[in-house]
């Protein structure tokens, strides 16, 4: 006996097979869209990137505007300059015989009338003689926070470009704290206020006090440099030699001492100038 499948031929055969396949597939029901569940959240993933690039655009906006306003100060602040620039080639630094004080042995009275006399001249700030009581007792933290705090304010000021405020600032250090751990720097710093504000005179006193008074200072040998550098802006070359000289003497070796041949080499050219 024959089966049935055998009588087929073999062509018959594969067609009948793929007929029972499909047809076993068409009875199966097609599975629903994988994605439909998730779309909830998908839908809420694109809305917080939405959200999220929203934030980032107006943080973008923020820093646009900070380096605008940046870029305005800046242009104001090298206007004022080229303003100031233009201005002193227009008037000319005023010649004054300068006091010699680069070895004075004044008594302190005497230091501490002229810082009455430069706080006098100052503003906004004026510093009163008698407003500030000098410490008796040794410091303790809060008077050598209290330094600290009013240097830092100074300096602040120097940098930012408001010599008055700075000047006054650092008379104020000087003032309350005469033997503090920033003094030397606030006698530094006060002479550069001054010379900003053109004060030349005064500027070379605060100098010199870091140069006679406090050798061992971190500003002492670039005290004497400005010292140098004000004898020459106003035109007493002799003075600024003499000064140039001393730096060299006391530091042979560096770069003070390089930078102080220099500014010697430029001397004669000066005194030609003058005559």
């Amino acid at each position: 006996m024959k089966l049935f499948f055998f009588d087929f031929k073999p062509l018959t055969l594969s067609v009948a097979l793929s007929l029972v396949f499909l047809s076993g597939c068409a009875t199966t029901k097609p599975d629903a869209e994988p994605w439909s569940s998730d779309k909830p959240l998908i839908v809420q993933s694109l809305q917080d990137a939405h959200v999220g690039n929203a934030k980032l655009q107006d943080k973008l906006d923020l820093l646009d505007q900070r380096i605008l306003d940046l870029e305005r100060h800046n242009a104001e602040q090298q206007t004022k300059i080229a303003m100031l620039e233009a201005s002193l080639k227009k008037q000319g630094l005023a010649a004054q015989k300068p006091k010699h004080v680069l070895k004075s042995k004044k008594p302190k009275t005497s230091l501490n009338k002229r810082l009455d006399a430069m706080s006098a001249k100052l503003n906004p700030v004026s510093v009163k003689p008698n407003a500030v009581k000098l410490p008796t007792a040794p410091k303790n933290k809060q008077a050598e926070t209290d330094e600290k705090n009013a240097y830092t304010a100074a300096y602040l000021a120097l940098k930012s470009g408001r010599y008055d405020e700075a000047s006054a600032g650092f008379v104020k250090v000087i003032k309350a704290h005469p033997k503090g751990e920033y003094t030397d720097q606030a006698y530094y710093w006060l002479g550069e206020s001054l010379v900003a504000l053109l004060r030349n005179e005064e500027a070379l006193e605060s100098f010199t006090v870091v140069a006679n008074q406090y050798p061992k200072s971190s500003k002492y040998a670039a005290a004497l440099l400005k010292i140098a550098s004000v004898y020459k802006n106003m035109k007493y070359y002799d003075q600024a030699e003499k000064t140039l000289q001393r730096v060299i003497k006391e530091h042979p070796d560096g770069r003070t001492a390089e930078r102080a041949r220099a500014e010697l080499k430029l001397l004669p050219q000066l005194s030609e100038v003058k005559k």
